[in-house]
């Protein structure tokens, strides 16, 4: 796959995100994918350090800079569509200029578009109302263009939820574990260690002030602050920490290399944050990586992690004494089993590495492109030949699990839109596509076609004839007569296989229960479902475990086509895909609100769905 990122610092700059975006194309490139990073050719941080290199090559993954103006907040670079030319997915990071630009020149490039949050731009409180008026104006339209949302946290999963109500996947942010992995202090050392940029939310002034009262308690205790200048520098740090008088036990170091890190993390036991914001919490679990027991302060990001690994402690910084007699009861424990403390911070940690992030874009990449399934009106729909489905529900079958399988044309997935028990169904199914107008969907939302036309009544009997395996198969559905007669065609045609029972479609609710006595006496492993949509789905969900079935095709007209009892258009009018012409002819009383009516409200519906307009669900009663 050709992977373009798009984001507004990257090497040599070194911060979260930029951190984030190189171990992902690193990943991607180790994958076996090719990845272009597009961003800035200059660092907000040293302007006046001039132009950087235009091109670039960084372990595999190829960097293009490219100018910009105005402001660092809202930098203006409109040259970046240029160099997005022949990729299949182009990941946007951040919600700033580069979102909504290549969001609002869609039409021009027609690249499918995925973006992560990274917080969007809420970090500090600096014009707070402006941005949230923004992100409900702006940022909504411009995120209706985009195939799919990667949110970094569920804070964010829950905030960009606010302003679209499909397409969002939690996608936490992986870290590169083997940089720290098992580089803590092997015996517990009263040393805390601090990673990332000195900047005014980490407030790194209440760590120096835990630390004082640590020291009240216990003078043996230090702490090492290592990470780039950003908003507080040296001085500032220093003054705080005379002012508390423990200057000889607080440490500053400036931009440590990777090798420095890992050699400050041999002298600790300890990660430590006290940050406002974090939109997940990479530095920290950097430090668990080496081994190291993370306290941190109670905001949603670091409540998230030690709720998901079961590692940490949350301590109230703001009342510095009692989180300092709260930490060192904690650390009473610690040191007593330190071993086990520090093997559990370690192994946490891998449950992050970015091989199983990268794993996860993939997946999401792969829906977004409709390389294994494309969602039409809410329905995953499988893209696959007749061939792979024949050795898919074989596989199926094999494994012993109960599966639908449905078959999803226009007229089903109009009524999907509107039923959210159909919808939820579906999901659980196994769907393929039916028709043209599912083959039109598919080329506006996914720029082609599905590789054959998979329709209930051709497929039946094909996977009947081609299958591996010999079933035991009933038939339900039409009208009475017809199923015995559909019986005959089928032993005929596929005689390999045993009809062991069939029953029409036209029965009371009070009669399922013998129906499905019958059924399960039969002892038959596949079920054969004629009764239309969505009444056949709605009937398998309620009742195929009862069967006793492996396998359930909602079958629609095939009894009737195969009997004769209804003909089928002629082989020239299939190959054209105008079957729905023909059996409008035939029956343009019952069927005219279906194709003319429902065809047309089936295109509205997918543009809108191709603009990220959403549908109230509406409970049906069948």
């Amino acid at each position: 796959m050709n992977i373009v990122h798009v984001v507004r610092q990257f090497h040599p700059a070194v911060g979260g995100l930029e951190s984030v975006v190189q171990e992902l194309a690193l990943a991607q490139v180790a994958a076996g994918h090719r990845v272009r990073v597009i961003t800035l050719n200059r660092l907000f941080k040293a302007m006046q350090a001039g132009v950087l290199p235009a091109r670039d090559m960084i372990g595999g993954v190829e960097v293009i800079r490219v100018s910009f103006f105005g402001s660092p907040r809202y930098p203006v670079a409109l040259s970046a569509i240029k160099f997005i030319h022949g990729a299949d997915i182009v990941h946007v990071h951040a919600i700033d200029f580069f979102f909504d630009y290549l969001a609002w020149t869609k039409p021009l490039h027609r690249k499918k578009l995925v973006v992560s949050t990274h917080g969007g731009f809420f970090h500090t409180p600096y014009a707070a109302r402006f941005k949230w008026l923004y992100f409900l104006t702006i940022t909504r339209m411009s995120l209706a263009w985009y195939n799919g949302v990667a949110a970094v946290s569920v804070g964010d999963q829950e905030l960009f939820g606010k302003i679209r109500k499909r397409g969002i996947a939690c996608i936490e942010n992986g870290v590169n574990v083997s940089k720290y992995v098992n580089a803590s202090s092997a015996e517990p050392v009263k040393t805390i260690l601090v990673l990332g940029r000195l900047a005014s939310h980490k407030r790194l002034d209440l760590l120096i002030s835990f630390v004082a009262a640590l020291r009240r308690r216990d003078p043996k205790w230090k702490l090492t602050i290592a990470g780039r200048l950003w908003d507080i520098d040296v001085v500032n740090l220093t003054g705080c920490a005379e002012a508390l008088h423990v200057r000889d036990s607080v440490e500053t170091i400036v931009a440590p290399s990777q090798a420095e890190i890992r050699n400050l993390m041999g002298r600790c036991s300890i990660v430590a944050s006290a940050s406002e914001y974090e939109g997940f919490g990479l530095a920290v679990v950097e430090g668990m990586s080496a081994g190291l027991f993370p306290v941190l302060s109670d905001i949603p990001a670091f409540r998230r992690l030690i709720a998901r690994t079961g590692v940490g402690m949350i301590a109230n910084f703001s009342d510095t004494e009692a989180a300092a007699d709260e930490f060192l009861g904690k650390w009473q424990t610690i040191k007593v089993d330190y071993a086990r403390y520090r093997r559990n911070s370690i192994d946490a940690a891998a449950g992050y590495d970015w091989q199983r992030v990268s794993q996860a874009y993939s997946e999401l990449y792969e829906d977004v492109c409709g390389v294994k399934t494309r969602i039409i009106l809410g329905v995953p729909i499988s893209v696959s030949t007749a061939s792979q489905v024949v050795e898919l529900l074989d596989a199926r079958f094999e494994c012993g699990n109960s599966t639908i399988v449905a078959f999803a044309n226009a007229h089903l997935l109009n009524i999907a839109s509107r039923d959210e028990r159909l919808r939820t169904i579906l999901r659980k199914s196994l769907v393929f596509n039916d028709g043209i107008g599912v083959d039109i969907a598919s080329h506006v939302l996914y720029g082609s076609a599905f590789p054959e036309n998979l329709n209930g009544s051709d497929f039946t009997p094909r996977y009947l004839q081609n299958t591996r395996h010999r079933y035991r198969i009933f038939l339900l559905g039409s009208r009475p007569g017809v199923a015995e007669r559909a019986r005959e065609f089928l032993s005929r045609s596929c005689p390999q296989h045993f009809i062991v029972g069939c029953c029409h479609g036209y029965f009371q609710k009070g009669d399922t229960v013998k129906i499905l006595n019958m059924i399960k006496a039969s002892n038959a492993d596949i079920i054969l479902v004629g009764m239309g949509n969505p009444r056949q789905e709605l009937w398998l969900a309620d009742n195929l475990e009862a069967t006793g079935c492996r396998l359930a095709f909602g079958v629609g007209a095939l009894f009737d086509f195969v009997t004769g009892q209804v003909r089928r258009a002629p082989p020239s009018m299939r190959s054209a895909r105008l079957e729905w012409v023909y059996r409008l002819i035939q029956e343009p009383k019952r069927l005219w609100q279906r194709y003319l009516v429902g065809n047309l409200l089936f295109i509205v519906r997918v543009l809108g769905q191709r603009l990220g307009w959403t549908v109230r669900p509406t409970q049906l009663d069948f």
